[in-house]
């Protein structure tokens, strides 16, 4: 498991000041992203050396409590499945009182880079997910 804090601002709500939808997908991510780094394999090096790439291909999101403004948010990454070419994550948001607040679950594909074909996780990638269950 890994383990992202951020905090809520006001570009994440929408006009009822609670969290807009599809922020939480992108608070998932940035995590995700976070990740990666640590694991010094961010996207910026992934992008320019990597022969492969790793695109979303499904999302969902829960949502079970409201997020609002100034909320803190501890955003919990697991490796729920990691097969020959695809991976699923799931991601825990926690607020500051330790509230499930949502859940967010992704499914990702490794594909070629210039043919963007499915092709097998790279032993590197598979190494760093390894390292989330």
């Amino acid at each position: 498991m890994y383990t992202h804090e951020t905090t809520v601002r006001l570009r994440d709500t929408d006009a009822a000041g609670v969290i807009f939808f599809s922020r939480q997908f992108t608070m998932a991510h940035d995590a995700f992203e976070h990740y990666l780094d640590s694991a010094e394999m961010g996207l910026g090096q992934l992008f320019r050396h990597a022969d492969y790439r790793i695109p979303i291909v499904h999302a969902s999101a829960d949502y079970s409590a409201p997020i609002r403004v100034g909320d803190r948010l501890r955003i919990e990454i697991r490796s729920e499945r990691i097969g020959s070419t695809s991976f699923t994550l799931t991601y825990r948001l926690v607020n500051q009182h330790e509230i499930e607040v949502g859940r967010v679950r992704t499914v990702q594909v490794a594909v070629d880079r210039d043919a963007w074909k499915k092709r097998p996780i790279p032993a590197e990638l598979r190494a760093a997910l390894e390292k989330l269950k």
